[in-house]
């Protein structure tokens, strides 16, 4: 080719690279139309394939408890916040706005403006016959603004006169429709093999997804396999937190487009792993997966299955520095040492003071400022097996500023517990600094809420604060304009205000489904589970593994710490299981073919006989297995998905506690799994023995009980009979007898002596 030549060639591909990257205009219409339909361009050279997200506005609202949103002249914006992960960057985005503006505004002044991360994307004039009725305005959203982290800002302009307008006025007002959405057009990164972003790509908590992190098996997992594999899910799932996080398992398989995690030996490794050099120890590799254009595969690697523990307690231990596709795990490390009792991070210690500070999850958290102020929250969780009782106090030690009322005007800050009021202060005005000993409500009884919510302290509190500033703005008339401009307000909480506790026990009454499903009790505990045994079959199947790692993840969320102690079993392997609290999974018995108590006492019984390697005995009928007998038909709940979960008294160890997993075939695994991957499911579940549905929960209680904790005994005498008035009278008299016996013959006695 002549030099000319590629000289054109180069002007014309640039001229085309030019074009489509939005550089230089398109001169012809039908150039025009193009671009509009065309998707977004692409800057990135490391983008891949594109995805389109639809988000619900409303649940992007903080907090993700919203059900409406309506915005007034004292309360014009409304913020919604999105994250995007690591390994994507949007192309394209779109708001997608259904509103309702009140008939009374006055059209050519009255407007909504959109605001991504602080700058204006747009605005949108409301017309004069969208009035009252819904409406609809789409907002392009500059894509290059997007971060990891984002919050849009929909501001409501409305003017309902021309002159002295009250900001506080009811005709103002706009509502935003539930049905709003943000779109978003996705490209896929690819990243590079560094093991310095860990977690990410495999969990990013930028975003509000849940996590679905599939894991890798050569052939059926031995228990060393199975223990590393629980150790990453349990990891996964102190980190996913309350987005969950579930793990689907392949053997001898690989799962779609997706990141997934790899266990390997040099005996016992996928086929497209057979040219990676043999291990020579403990290690961890970030490779590209195969076929794929961005996903990558995370390595759990070594000579035997024990290395393999060893790696995974090495990725799970905090303070790692790993840089590079691989990291070798060092001959002298060692897992760290089983904890103390109570020691997860994300409960608080009732034994001591604790400052709001250790509760923040942000800075600016427990600040306000607006014309209107928002309540400030803040989270604060209690062990699961905390027991509040007549004597049981907490307190908040306030400390606060905020800005001076107006001559006149008052001001108020309250305290709520989980909407419950618990105090209220008057802002005084010749000051800018207070303080207040708040006394928060406490309910006697079980912290976690059983069966329904409590009023007061329970074991997940949300703390708020409210403060109010009373407005007056007077709009008069044309001729005599009083229009006032609200002032803007600030109140700021102190970090150093110390809560603390008094009167409060670790007591609890097991068995109790809903303690493990609402804290994961008694298993959390200990929160890297060093007092953990996890208990499956060895030929166990992928469906069952994906529950045990689901459990074990879901137990991860509600300690925040990794499970680099558990154990994992069989059922013969009594020697291991001793001292310990006992997670099963497992098929439901032979048998269970109804919803009833005596299907919740046939799991219960086969759960023993189980440890005792003893056969449960099959249903009269001779169905087998869940099955229905040959002339009845299948009952519907085992064809749309079928489970249970039980609870008793450790058969092993009499002083432990055993939870189990059972599901009936491929769906109601599935049912199980999906259930146990949410974190926020399954919280009404109590009693004994609770069979899952897909939408429903029947629960059963036990048939005996008994208490764990350390209340003092003559405290749990007087709560047995707390709740049975008839003893507490028939004790009274009993001891009016006795009192009243001993002083007549004292009596007796003492005239005698002086006759």
């Amino acid at each position: 080719m002549k030099p000319i030549e590629r000289l054109k060639l180069s002007l014309l591909s640039s001229a085309c690279l030019a074009l489509a990257a939005g550089l230089v205009p398109a001169t012809s219409a039908s150039a025009a139309e193009a671009a509009n339909t065309a998707p977004a361009p692409v800057w990135r050279t490391d983008a891949t394939t594109s995805v389109t997200e639809s988000l619900d506005l409303i649940g992007l609202v903080p907090g993700g408890q919203a059900t409406a949103v309506k915005l007034t002249g004292a309360v014009p914006t409304q913020y919604f916040d999105f994250g995007v992960r690591a390994d994507e960057f949007v192309s394209q985005a779109v708001l997608e706005l259904d509103f309702t503006a009140s008939p009374s505004l006055i059209a050519e002044t009255s407007q909504i403006n959109v605001f991504l991360n602080g700058e204006l994307q747009g605005s949108h004039q409301l017309a004069k016959d969208g009035l009252g009725k819904p409406s609809h305005a789409s907002i392009a959203l500059n894509p290059k603004a997007v971060k990891p982290r984002n919050q849009i800002a929909v501001e409501f302009v409305g003017h309902y006169q021309v002159v002295c307008e009250n900001v506080s006025n009811k005709a103002l007002w706009l509502d935003i429709s539930p049905t709003s959405r943000l779109t978003l057009t996705k490209q896929n990164l690819r990243l590079a093999n560094d093991l310095a972003q860990l977690p990410q790509p495999f969990v990013d908590a930028s975003s509000n997804a849940p996590t679905t992190l599939p894991f890798v098996f050569a052939g059926n997992p031995s228990r060393e396999q199975k223990t590393a594999a629980a150790i990453i899910a349990g990891d996964v799932g102190a980190r996913s937190a309350w987005r969950g996080a579930s793990f689907p398992v392949y053997i001898g398989e690989l799962p779609g487009k997706s990141h997934y995690v790899v266990f390997a030996t040099n005996d016992k490794r996928p086929d497209f792993l057979a040219e990676l050099p043999a291990f020579e120890g403990p290690e961890l590799l970030m490779l590209d997966a195969p076929g794929g254009l961005y996903e990558k595969v995370l390595v759990i690697g070594g000579r035997t299955d024990a290395d393999l523990v060893a790696a995974a307690q090495a990725a799970a231990a905090s303070g790692q520095m790993l840089i590079g596709p691989k990291h070798r795990v060092k001959k002298d490390f060692a897992a760290p040492e089983p904890l103390p009792a109570y020691q997860s991070p994300r409960w608080v210690d009732t034994d001591a003071a604790v400052p709001l500070a250790a509760l923040m999850e942000y800075p600016e958290q427990l600040s306000a400022r607006g014309t209107t102020l928002p309540a400030l929250h803040v989270e604060m969780r209690l062990a699961p097996d905390i027991y509040l009782t007549s004597a049981s106090e907490a307190s908040i030690s306030l400390l606060y500023r905020y800005t001076k009322p107006s001559a006149g005007q008052s001001a108020q800050l309250r305290t709520l517990v989980n909407g419950a009021l618990a105090d209220s202060e008057n802002l005084a005005e010749d000051a800018s600094r207070g303080s207040k000993l708040v006394t928060l409500p406490v309910t006697p009884g079980p912290a976690v809420a059983l069966g329904g919510k409590t009023s007061g302290l329970a074991a997940v509190n949300d703390i708020s604060f409210e403060a109010h500033y009373q407005t007056v703005a007077n709009e008069g008339s044309p001729s005599n304009c009083r229009a006032a401009t609200l002032p803007t307000q600030q109140v700021q909480i102190d970090p150093t205000s110390m809560v603390e506790f008094s009167g409060m026990y670790h007591y609890a009454h097991l068995p109790e489904i809903g303690l493990y499903t609402q804290g994961a009790f008694p298993f959390s505990k200990f929160a890297d589970l060093s007092q953990t045994a996890a208990v499956i079959d060895d030929d166990a199947g992928a469906s069952m593994l994906t529950t045990l790692f689901n459990a074990v993840g879901r137990i991860g969320a509600a300690t925040g710490v990794a499970p680099v102690h558990i154990t994992i079993a069989a059922p013969g392997q009594s020697d291991l299981l001793k001292g310990k609290d006992l997670l099963v999974v497992g098929e439901l018995p032979d048998g269970v073919l109804d919803l009833s108590a005596d299907s919740a006492a046939l799991i219960t019984e086969a759960l023993g006989a189980w440890f005792e390697q003893k056969k449960p005995a099959a249903p009269a009928s001779g169905a087998g297995a869940g099955q229905p007998a040959a002339d009845d038909a299948a009952p519907e709940f085992l064809t749309t998905g079928f489970a249970a979960i039980s609870s008793i008294r450790s058969p092993v160890d009499s002083s432990r506690t055993l939870v189990a997993l059972l599901s009936e075939g491929a769906r109601g695994a599935h049912v199980l799994n999906t259930r146990l991957a949410q974190p926020g499911d399954l919280t009404q579940a109590v009693g004994g023995t609770v069979f899952v549905g897909e939408d429903s929960l029947t629960s059963f209680a036990p048939e005996s009980t008994y208490t764990v904790g350390d209340m003092p005994w003559l405290r749990r005498v007087w709560l047995s009979l707390a709740d049975r008035p008839f003893i507490l009278v028939f004790c009274a008299l009993a001891a009016a007898l006795v009192a009243g016996a001993g002083i007549f013959l004292y009596m007796r006695r003492w005239i005698r002596r002086r006759a």
